[in-house]
């Protein structure tokens, strides 16, 4: 039968929710030690050591000389408000840099050489890099910082505060990690398998209601992460612009946890795994980036027991490359927005959903909001393949030409877009069809539910079959 005119079914998405979860840092521990740590005592992995010691102490906008450790400082300038030319050298795990704490405290650092060794404890804290707690506010500029060691953290932002990094370079190696080499067994000290990645310390992280700003900075991880997000307690903000992002070996560009906000402008991310992943009810926004990807662009997943969180992330321009498929959705409501943007995947993949195998995922019992992909002014190849039997997706093509299977998909065309199906597909038109948008070369069947039954011949020599 010669194509005509597909009409679309009606069909109700459902609504999303508003999700209310806002978890505290003491629930978090709470439920991980339940699940990875039943039965024994539990352990807070966010806690410093209690003897941690910075070289420089800022506390509520004095320079606290007693409270710091002179020891390991070998040049520079301290008062109150600045801290200038700073060179610190430290070999054990409790000694840090820099520690500004308290609302009164707002200290600029104008070129710092850091460098320390020993595994860590906790987040943050005095023994960091660089770190700003208890609604202080840390600005960082023209500083090198580097640490060795297991949780040994370059920088961190935590309980209200405002951390600022200009022309830095800040850097974590972690201890060394590999097949051949036991992996730290201590709660937390390493990623969970789920996250697929391995190393053993994250060179940032912002938590607790604080934010965090990086400019023209390299930052970079030789394991786990580079820019992570923690336990938001309401509100954690993450932004990067003209940085390059890197990890060497293993590990993720940036994490967002629910309640986190992460921005990046004009970033480069080099990345031996992924540049994002996205957790629970939270938020990524890239802006003209690039990223060369070992494995996704982005993992997202749910596991903190919300059935109605959702992942956004927001993709306008650049260039994204990835080996694996370019998103990996793992049991999770998402919002993918997707505008003009070169993307790419190495498997032929563009969005994979798949039922995730993780403890701690989130359980369905009812419809949820379900996978969202929208592309706005591209011309794409790869697969829309949908495997989480717990929800649904939906794909709306805005001025765009898809080139690639669609697999258990409702599908929405406006009448600037185009779709040709490479391998068999299954969708849903929610909205009507054109003979013009749709096409499929011989052996490629796409089986299709509409208003009205029918078979079709396509132009390229496939063939479109409706279900009523």
């Amino acid at each position: 039968m010669e194509l005509v005119k597909i009409k679309g079914v009606q069909k109700n998405k459902p609504a999303r929710e508003e999700c209310k979860n806002m978890l505290t840092m003491a629930d978090i521990i709470e439920g991980v030690n339940a699940v990875l740590n039943p039965g024994k005592p539990k352990i807070n992995w966010f806690a410093p050591a209690d003897d941690a010691v910075a070289a420089v102490h800022i506390k509520d906008g004095k320079y606290d000389e007693a409270t710091s450790n002179p020891s390991v400082v070998y040049g520079g300038k301290v008062s109150d408000n600045k801290v200038e030319n700073l060179k610190v050298v430290a070999y054990e795990g409790t000694e840090g840099a820099i520690y500004a704490e308290g609302a009164g405290t707002d200290v600029t650092v104008d070129t710092a050489y850091i460098s320390l060794a020993g595994d860590g404890q906790g987040i943050g804290g005095p023994a960091s890099g660089a770190s700003a707690k208890y609604n202080a506010k840390l600005t960082i500029k023209n500083a090198v910082i580097d640490t060795n060691g297991r949780t040994r953290y370059a920088t961190a932002a935590e309980e209200g505060s405002v951390l600022k990094v200009y022309d830095s370079v800040i850097c974590a190696h972690g201890i060394p990690y590999g097949d051949d080499i036991e992996r730290p067994d201590a709660l937390m000290s390493t990623p969970p398998p789920a996250l697929e990645m391995d190393g053993n310390t994250r060179t940032h992280c912002t938590m607790s209601n604080s934010s965090s700003y990086f400019y023209n900075s390299k930052i970079i991880c030789d394991g786990w992460a580079a820019l992570s997000t923690e336990s938001s307690e309401g509100y954690v903000y993450l932004e990067a612009n003209d940085c390059d992002i890197v990890c060497t070996k293993s590990g993720y560009g940036a994490y967002s946890d629910p309640g986190c906000h992460d921005y990046f402008n004009d970033c480069n991310f080099d990345m031996s795994c992924m540049a994002a992943i996205v957790a629970g009810n939270s938020d990524m926004t890239f802006n003209d980036c690039t990223a060369e990807c070992g494995s996704y662009f982005a993992l997202t997943h749910c596991v903190n027991g919300w059935q109605e969180e959702v992942a956004d992330i927001t993709v306008t321009g650049g260039d994204i490359h990835t080996k694996k498929e370019c998103v990996l959705v793992k049991s999770h409501n998402m919002m993918l927005d997707l505008c003009d943007v070169n993307i790419s995947s190495d498997k032929g993949i563009l969005v994979h959903t798949i039922v995730n195998d993780d403890p701690c995922a989130t359980k369905v019992t009812k419809d949820v909001f379900g996978v969202n992909v929208v592309m706005t002014d591209m011309d794409v190849k790869g697969d829309l393949l949908h495997e989480d039997t717990t929800r649904e997706m939906w794909v709306m093509l805005n001025s765009t030409q898809l080139t690639g299977a669609i697999q258990h998909a409702n599908v929405a065309f406006d009448k600037g877009s185009k779709w040709v199906a490479t391998a068999d597909s299954d969708v849903v038109f929610v909205t009507d069809v054109e003979p013009a948008q749709i096409d499929a070369p011989t052996g490629v069947t796409i089986t299709a539910k509409g208003a009205q039954a029918g078979e079709f011949a396509l132009a390229g020599g496939g063939t479109l079959v409706v279900t009523a």
